[in-house]
Parts: C-alpha cells; structure tokens; sequence
C-alpha cells in the first residue's frame, strides 16, 4: 500500500512537472519569434526611382518646341538663340538654315530650322514653321527620339507613312507623321531606326510643307 501510494504521487508530480514545462514553452517560442515579425516588418522595400525628367533644353515637344527653339518665332530671336547658322538658303519667302555640330569625329549632326515668311498686321517677318534634329541629345518626355527603333516610337504616336527617299548611303528612309500631335520621324531601313525628328504644326500633314531637304522625296498614295 505504501509503496503505491509512493508510485501515485511519483507519477502526479511528473505530470505536473511536464505541464509546467510546456505552460513555460509557449511564451519562450512566442518570444523567440516575435524579433523575426519585427524586423519583417522594419524592412524597407527598395522604392523604384523615376526615370530623370529630360533636360528641358534638349526636350521635343510634339508641336511646340524642340530645346530652345519654338514654332511661329522669328528668325532673328532664333538667331539669337543659336548665333548665326552654318548655312542655309534662302529664296521666294522661305528660309532654311542648319546649325552643324562643330564635333568632326561625331555622326554629323545638326539643328535644321524652316522659315516661312508671314505677313502679321502690315509687317512681314520669316516665322519658324518645322524644326527638324538629329541629335540623338534631343528627347521627349517619353525618352524618343534619334536612334529609337520604330516598334517603340508606335507605342507612343500614332504615325501614318507620308513619304520615302533615298539617302546617300542608298537607304530608303521612310516619313511617319503624327498628323494630331505635330511631330514627325524620319527612319531608315533596315533596322527601322529613327535618323531624325521633325516638329510641325498640330493637325497639319508635315510632307505638306516639309523641310526641303530632300527633292526626291516621293510621296505614298493616301
């Protein structure tokens, strides 16, 4: 009798002792997990950094403007702008000057700018009316311009096939306008890569008035 009465309180207290020790568990793994749910969520997640805004002094801006240069400003404020040009012609009215990129081992690159002459309250003054770059420099705010490939340029203007001529390397290079939006892009097969920017007034076919740079551009049937 006394010994199982030794037996009982033996196996009472190993049950208590177990229940302690697992009551005590709980909280030591409650613990232990608590610091990871903390750091968890002290993380910083790396925050994605907008694309670098395009210096406005390179900027396209489909009707508007490329860099410091706007449509309907007169010859003589850009002259003062850009200084005299490299060279140009001039006859019945219009106007066509460059301004080369004095840089000879670079692709040579320019800033073409055509005046057309206005009469605007008794005085007449040569105004700009298309503003043509090469530059790979000048972007609009999407990040187009010279040296983008034609699948991108879509994917931001609406173009329709104006025009084509051949180049000196005997390329044909192809003219799209985005008629609404009042720019245009010159590109040259094969590897559909834009060679120029053209802006022009809104809602006005570009070819209509184009640049007279290339006379045996031929236009595509509408």
């Amino acid at each position: 009798m006394r010994y199982r009465c030794i037996l009982y309180f033996l196996l009472v207290f190993a049950t208590l002792s177990c229940d302690s020790r697992s009551s005590n568990s709980k909280p030591a793994q409650q613990q232990a997990s608590q610091p990871d749910t903390l750091a968890a969520d002290t993380i910083k997640k790396p925050v994605a950094k907008a694309p670098p805004k395009p210096d406005s002094s390179y900027l396209i801006v489909p009707g508007e403007r490329i860099g410091q240069i706007r449509l309907g400003e007169t010859a003589e404020l850009v002259n003062s702008k850009l200084g005299q040009p490299d060279s140009g012609d001039a006859a019945m009215g219009k106007a066509l000057n460059f301004w080369i990129n004095p840089d000879e081992k670079k692709v040579r690159q320019y800033v073409a700018v055509y005046f057309v002459r206005h009469l605007e309250k008794g005085q007449e003054a040569l105004r700009t009316e298309q503003v043509q770059v090469t530059s790979p420099a000048f972007k609009t705010s999407g990040s187009i311009g010279t040296g983008s490939n034609i699948a991108d340029i879509r994917q931001k203007y609406k173009l329709t096939p104006l025009a084509y001529y051949t180049n000196t390397k005997q390329q044909q290079v192809y003219i799209y306008d985005d008629v609404a939006r009042g720019i245009a892009f010159e590109v040259t097969l094969p590897d559909s890569t834009c060679t120029a920017v053209t802006i022009h007034r809104k809602d006005e076919n570009v070819v209509d008035t184009y640049l007279p740079l290339h006379p045996d551009m031929i236009r595509l049937k509408k």
